[in-house]
């Protein structure tokens, strides 16, 4: 299960990439997808991607996703979560405030780091 779901994960991430699935569709094809009997890194890229909009998760985050394949799932997962600050926050929220899908989330970020 666990393979099938890392292929199913880049195959999002490519189609995301290359502009065949919106923000929007990678979110909903996440909270549809079961994560049950999955590796933990697999499990925790599908959490970030169910909460993409808010976590402000975009395409230029995907080749640092992409890159905990390449360890055991539990090392994936530590190189992850210590790699958490993967971005300015503030900066990211700045440059997405006009964005339809990002847009209202970005408000209620900006308020709270001002």
């Amino acid at each position: 299960m666990s393979k099938d779901l890392r292929a199913e994960l880049r195959r999002v991430f490519d189609d995301w990439n290359a502009s065949r699935m919106t923000a929007q569709a990678v979110q909903n094809w996440a909270r549809a997808t079961s994560t049950k009997g999955t590796d933990p890194y697999a499990t925790l890229l599908v959490e970030h991607l169910r909460g993409l909009g808010e976590y402000l998760i975009t395409c230029d985050d995907i080749s640092t996703y992409v890159s905990g394949f390449d360890l055991e799932p539990d090392k994936a997962v530590k190189w992850l979560e210590s790699s958490s600050a993967i971005f300015d926050v503030k900066q990211r929220a700045t440059d997405l405030r006009d964005d339809p899908f990002y847009g209202p989330h970005t408000r209620a970020i900006l308020r709270d780091i001002s």
